[in-house]
């Protein structure tokens, strides 16, 4: 035993050691391949990269009622949390991300700590405050954050950009331009700066599920349910392009203090319903424009309350057993529209228990989701295992009983 408590630390050595040899490889074949595909690409620019990781932190002062207010939203969630059934707990991986990366603002979170909890908030896109939800390309914080970015750093970054801003644009029909994906400066978010437009990290697939949910809607108020919606990001597009919808999101506890912290800042006009605040009822979220909730409160929302559900991977982390769950109160709350993103396990096994459990639904569109496929393609994994692993598929599910 001894012995083997002293190969540990070399072995897990070695392991970590490897998994950096084999992410700047892949680091590396993908920037040659951008440098390459964007060889006189008037976009490709490293320049970009630099301005859009420069700091755009807001040092307000009139945060301190918005985080008290999540503050005791937080800790009511947290205190009810241990009575909600399993399928409503973290997950493991959940659990992993608030050991390695969380202590510090749940720490915050709990003590109502304004001022500590005021620092990590406004610099969220680069504190480890957000940890599971936003980070640094290949997790590398020191190379992006910590001064001077190398060119191989930049090279990659915008070789990613520009892949995922020609994807976006194919599959909003070029709609739109690049201005339609600025956002604020809450949280000090880093990018790039294209035509002096600052882009945030994942706003293009932010801004395609917003558009790719206001699409399925038609134009009288509606109401749209999402199941971990991280910081809020889609919620944004959705609520400053569709002013007539209200917007609920269930996700745990530390992802709701985020999200209420960054969707308040960004919509000071708004009514917010946050959790403890009043029973979940109908009449209290007619009220609202905004409900932000732990996803335990799934289980009290109201039957037939949205005309949408919407996740996006969040359900691709659960159990079996959970997903029934969540797929039970889906098909209860949803008047309309189911969409969901994930990978092709997880989709497929929705599918399955949809068929045979939520016979009111059926599945009227299904494509698969390249926003990640250019990573796999251009780092050379051509494998089966490889390529099975990075499939996306888009599922689209309409109410069978409409009226």
């Amino acid at each position: 035993m001894v012995k083997m408590r002293h190969l540990r630390h070399p072995l897990r050595t070695l392991k970590a050691a490897k998994a950096l040899f084999a992410a700047r490889l892949s680091m590396w074949k993908f920037a040659a391949y951008g440098e390459r595909h964007f060889r006189g690409d008037a976009r490709y620019n490293l320049q970009s990269v630099t301005d859009g990781f420069l700091s755009r932190i807001q040092h307000a002062d009139d945060d301190a009622d918005i985080l008290s207010r999540v503050c005791t939203s937080y800790i009511r969630a947290v205190e009810q949390q241990e009575f909600a059934p399993e399928a409503f707990r973290a997950t493991e991986w959940w659990q992993q991300v608030q050991q390695r990366s969380l202590a510090p603002v749940m720490r915050a979170l709990l003590t109502s700590d304004i001022l500590a909890l005021k620092g990590m908030y406004q610099n969220f896109f680069r504190d480890p405050c957000s940890a599971g939800l936003i980070t640094a390309p290949y997790g590398m914080s020191k190379a992006y954050f910590g001064g001077k970015i190398k060119d191989i750093h930049r090279r990659f970054y915008l070789s990613l950009v520009l892949h995922r801003f020609d994807y976006w644009t194919e599959k909003t029909g070029g709609r739109f331009t690049l201005n339609d994906l600025a956002g604020p400066d809450i949280g000090n978010p880093f990018g790039v700066v294209f035509e002096g437009t600052h882009i945030r990290v994942g706003a293009e697939f932010a801004h395609y599920c917003a558009h790719k949910i206001d699409s399925l809607l038609d134009s009288k108020i509606t109401a749209v349910a999402e199941i971990g919606g991280g910081f809020g990001g889609m919620a944004y597009y959705l609520l400053r392009n569709r002013p007539r919808v209200t917007y609920l999101d269930f996700d745990v506890p530390e992802s709701i203090a985020l999200t209420s912290y960054y969707l308040i800042k960004a919509f000071p006009q708004l009514k917010f319903l946050l959790f403890g605040e009043h029973n979940l009822t109908k009449e209290a979220i007619d009220e609202a424009d905004v409900v932000l909730m732990p996803t335990f409160a799934l289980a009290n929302l109201p039957s037939g309350t949205v005309d949408l559900t919407f996740s996006s991977h969040a359900m691709s982390d659960i159990s079996s057993e959970a997903l029934v769950e969540y797929l039970n109160h889906i098909d209860r709350v949803t008047r309309d529209c189911f969409l969901h993103i994930g990978n092709k396990r997880a989709s497929e096994l929705i599918s399955d228990l949809i068929s045979r459990r939520c016979a009111s639904f059926d599945l009227v569109d299904t494509r698969s989701s390249d926003w990640h496929s250019h990573k796999v393609f251009s780092a050379g994994i051509d494998s089966a295992e490889g390529l099975a692993a990075s499939t996306i598929l888009e599922q689209h599910y309409m109410r069978t009983n409409r009226s």
